[in-house]
């Protein structure tokens, strides 16, 4: 699951010092799955279940019986997904400084496809900035998605729609086919993406690694692919080996790749958690 490092302008704990939070979650992730697994193993993780028996009518001084039953353990695939639920909640507390658990149901974000697709299918060694939103020559700038990893930076537009056909144009907005109903016209994204390109070039003018332009549509096509093109249009059917080669190129975290995070987070915006959700 990939490390969220910034979502919007909130305040994120990895403006004070990358390197240092990081290894911060990477000891506070070791230390906790340790407990959580010696909890798993001694059945400490499952809530008692307690039997209420109810006396007879004619016991009218009698006290409800409660019997506390033996725990039922937790299958490997229950302990898998709570450990996942776990670490979304606190690789949040690290991207939206001030958050609590109790916010994750208002945090719209949090279910949107974009963010759901980063978080779960790209690896650890990837850093990503949902819509950051930038301080450029005195105007804020809402950004495409940007992920970080060791070699290459990506940025990405994802488009939502099962078996959609997306028809790539030059205009403002492109037709979008879907598998059934009308053609409805979404806005194009490459606009956002040429913007994010040209101000990452220039916030990181040295960068040394691969830098990418992606539309993403996991469950959609693309009509009308330009022959050259400097943009890489991630369609179904090669959506599952694109990833597999992304992944492939993460092996580990690199020290210039923590730099890279650093130098963006300079210069995006510095907004309080609670003020992000008085909005």
């Amino acid at each position: 699951m990939a490390i969220p490092v910034k979502v919007f302008d909130v305040i994120s704990k990895y403006e004070r010092d990358v390197l240092d939070q990081y290894n911060r979650y990477l000891e506070y992730v070791d230390s906790d799955t340790a407990r959580l697994q010696r909890l798993h193993e001694n059945n400490r993780l499952s809530p008692v279940e307690v039997l209420e028996i109810d006396r007879p009518w004619w016991k009218f001084w009698a006290k409800t019986e409660r019997i506390e039953l033996e725990p039922k353990p937790l299958s490997e695939s229950q302990y898998q997904k709570m450990l996942r639920e776990r670490r979304h909640i606190q690789k949040l507390q690290f991207a939206c400084e001030g958050v609590l658990e109790a916010d994750l149901p208002h945090l719209a974000f949090t279910r949107d496809f974009a963010y759901r697709m980063m978080r779960s299918e790209w690896n650890e060694r990837h850093f990503f900035l949902y819509r950051p939103v930038i301080e450029w020559s005195g105007a804020s700038v809402e950004l495409s998605h940007i992920i970080v990893g060791p070699t290459h930076l990506y940025v990405v537009e994802w488009l939502e729609g099962d078996r959609s056909i997306y028809h790539i144009s030059k205009e403002k907005t492109w037709i979008h086919q879907p598998l059934k109903g009308e053609n409805t016209r979404v806005v194009n994204p490459l606009i956002a993406l040429t913007r994010t390109e040209e101000l990452v070039r220039q916030i990181l003018p040295n960068y040394a690694g691969v830098l990418h332009k992606v539309v993403v549509a996991t469950d959609g096509y693309f009509d009308n692919v330009p022959n050259v093109r400097s943009t890489h249009y991630v369609g179904r059917n090669e959506y599952t080996e694109w990833l597999k080669q992304v992944n492939g190129r993460a092996p580990i975290v690199k020290a210039q790749q923590i730099r890279d995070v650093a130098i963006l987070l300079e210069v995006t915006g510095k907004m309080p958690f609670r003020q992000f959700m008085d909005q």
